[in-house]
């Protein structure tokens, strides 16, 4: 049986570049096409691989409806044979790049190329309580990782997630690249950066093949949007705050 890896969480948290580094692994086949599990396609793909690695931004509806505790600990959920690998971004950043490439977080619409329900605060305050109760149980072969500690101690929080598996990796996974990165296989890989940043396919596959380092930003996003995560329960207990204010 194949051990099945899925990297989820929200949209812009650092999902693409952290599925990229995972197929770095040795004996590992990376699913190139965001989906949401490890459908017959993708199992004939991998060949003789033994761990297969996919990401969706968008938490999968098997994993927001039931839960962590049922997908985790229960042998007929979806994905109780899945090691699940839940992402998080202080949102202060997250939304600030959110908003640069055309969202709106506060937005109630449904259209999908402009203001998609998956890129709003409410969605992503659904996710925090998820991220938040993986943090606190330690379900079975549930993760929880922070965008901003993707970084620290040379990719120490990475690298622990991948012992958990039991991937097995090179000492200089971080600093060398061994192929190109991509978020679409039909899109190619720009070598300046895209000054439109509309044709987000392109913009994303330039992105993740920068050098490995935190692209957080200055903090740009509208007073409304900064009030809901300054009085938000959920984000102080998450440790989250807003990185423009020094303690």
């Amino acid at each position: 049986m194949k051990n099945k890896i899925l990297i989820t969480g929200y949209p812009h948290t650092g999902t693409s570049i952290l599925k990229s580094k995972f197929g770095e692994c040795h004996d590992t086949f990376e699913e190139i096409v965001e989906c949401d599990f490890a459908h017959q396609r993708i199992i004939d793909s991998s060949g003789n691989k033994k761990f297969i690695v996919l990401k969706s931004p968008v938490l999968p509806l098997e994993i927001r409806k039931h839960k962590l505790e049922f997908n985790a600990n229960y042998e007929n959920s979806f994905y109780y044979n899945y090691q699940i690998v839940l992402v998080n971004r202080n949102p202060w950043n997250l939304f600030t790049s959110i908003i640069k490439r055309g969202f709106n977080p506060l937005s109630k619409c449904t259209d999908h190329f402009k203001n998609a329900y998956y890129h709003t605060i409410e969605e992503y305050l659904i996710f925090c309580e998820i991220f938040l109760d993986g943090i606190k149980n330690n379900y079975r072969n549930i993760h929880t990782i922070r965008y901003e500690d993707f970084f620290d101690n040379d990719g120490k929080a990475i690298k622990d997630i991948m012992n958990n598996i039991g991937l097995e990796y090179s000492d200089d996974i971080f600093k060398v690249k061994t192929k190109n990165y991509s978020i679409d296989y039909r899109v190619d890989i720009p070598s300046e950066k895209p000054t439109d940043l509309t044709f987000n396919e392109r913009y994303r596959n330039w992105q993740i093949n920068q050098p490995f380092q935190n692209m957080n930003s200055e903090v740009d996003i509208p007073d409304e949007l900064d009030k809901i995560l300054k009085e938000s329960p959920i984000i102080k207990e998450l440790g989250y705050s807003d990185p423009r204010i020094t303690h």
